[in-house]
């Protein structure tokens, strides 16, 4: 059995009030959920980069709309954890999604839906905090499986800044991956998986 670590279900317990507060940034960035990751077209070069951001009170993951297959993808974390907590990265069934301010509150303060999946994904021991297993890796090895509320699917937490955690993109070419940060569920985007 792994030895668990503390985590995201510690931050949740012992923050609730700080998560409560956070009701107001999910209210202003429930807007911004739609602005998933992608701004710019991928790299050409063999690695692609998500990163957890914080943009004044609006939390995002920042990155490409696609991605190769087979290419690295790699996770950043630019946030202060100390501040607003960690993050996930959680592949899941956009149709599981929070959708409205009470839905995406609900999500992270109460563990409702897609969020409180994941936290049992991670086999998170909600009384102590502790993560058992971190990153989640089901399917092929890499990024390739949404999770849905019965069913796991691929994920990571990060818990410091500059954190950074790579995979390999093992979807097939033509798949849409959709991911979610169970902590902050505002944050949502989607990148596409395009062939080689």
């Amino acid at each position: 059995m792994r030895p668990r670590r503390k985590g995201i279900a510690l931050y949740t317990k012992r923050t609730l009030r700080l998560v409560a507060s956070l009701g107001a940034l999910a209210a202003l960035t429930v807007a911004g959920a739609s602005a998933t990751a992608g701004a710019s077209p991928a790299p050409s070069a063999k690695a692609t980069v998500i990163s957890m951001e914080r943009d004044g009170r609006d939390l995002s993951f920042d990155g490409p709309k696609t991605v190769e297959a087979g290419t690295k993808l790699k996770l950043k974390n630019n946030t202060n954890p100390r501040q607003i907590g960690p993050h996930t990265f959680s592949l899941a069934h956009k149709k599981d999604f929070p959708k409205g301010r009470a839905a995406i509150k609900g999500c992270a303060k109460e563990l409702k839906g897609i969020c409180g999946a994941i936290v049992k994904w991670h086999d998170v021991d909600v009384e102590t905090g502790a993560i058992g297993e971190n990153p989640v890796d089901v399917g092929k090895d890499g990024w390739n499986i949404e999770g849905s509320l019965k069913r796991k699917g691929d994920s990571w937490v990060s818990e410091k800044k500059g954190q950074t955690f790579a995979r390999e993109v093992t979807a097939r070419p033509g798949k849409t991956l959709h991911f979610i940060c169970a902590v902050h569920p505002e944050m949502q985007g989607k990148i596409k998986v395009v062939e080689g």
